[in-house]
């Protein structure tokens, strides 16, 4: 019951101040978590390149996964102050 009686007690911007600091965290994660899958992409198909004698895959990276990659670097450090 008393617990009850604290909850109540927490004022309604600091609520709303915690989700959105925590909103802000999970978009900041979800593009830094696609920015390392592209770059990992891009580096697995040009080692398979490596070693096949083969241009194919580096060019799809070269042509989708580079601009993904350079796209939400530059989004994350757009998002994040001072980097």
């Amino acid at each position: 019951m008393e617990s009850r009686m604290e909850e109540k007690k927490r004022p309604e911007w600091l609520k709303w101040t915690i989700r959105v600091i925590l909103a802000y965290a999970l978009v900041l994660a979800v593009i830094l978590a696609i920015t390392i899958i592209a770059i990992l992409i891009t580096f697995t198909f040009i080692i398979i390149d490596s070693f096949s004698d083969t241009s194919s895959l580096g060019a799809i990276s070269e042509e989708y996964f580079v601009p993904v990659s350079e796209f939400m670097w530059r989004l994350f450090t757009w998002l994040v102050p001072g980097l």
